[in-house]
């Protein structure tokens, strides 16, 4: 089961960030350079650590149930329109779009310094 659950936490990373590559949402993560899978696989278990520390996360997956924004409201039986700015920070991570985006927006700065350099030290030679 944990290893289902590493794997839903890497793609709620992987996924966005691939797709602000422009590169395919199913390239699997152990195409990615070393490097680029330690950013990934860093990010994820941070987001796993704050998901899991919400009790309805931990029925979600007992019950099976995608582990999705829409999935989070309905076993708590809150609407979306409903939900305001104060119950939106009190969401684990995972389902709140605004911190995922930042956790990729994370990886992509990472990304882009690696590229710096290591052409600022292909420049050198």
């Amino acid at each position: 089961m944990t290893h289902a659950i590493d794997t839903v936490f890497i793609d709620a990373i992987l996924v966005p960030l691939l797709r602000e590559l422009g590169l395919p949402e199913t390239l699997l993560l152990a195409k990615l350079s070393p490097r680029m899978q330690k950013l990934v696989l860093a990010e994820a278990a941070c987001l796993q650590r704050d998901a899991m520390s919400h009790s309805t996360f931990a029925l979600l997956v007992e019950y099976g149930c995608p582990l999705t924004r829409e999935s989070y409201l309905n076993i708590n039986n809150v609407d979306e329109d409903d939900l305001d700015a104060e119950q939106e920070i009190d969401l684990p991570d995972l389902f709140q779009e605004s911190m995922i985006e930042e956790r990729v927006a994370s990886v992509m700065f990472e990304i882009e310094i690696d590229d710096t350099l290591r052409q600022l030290s292909e420049g050198a030679r």
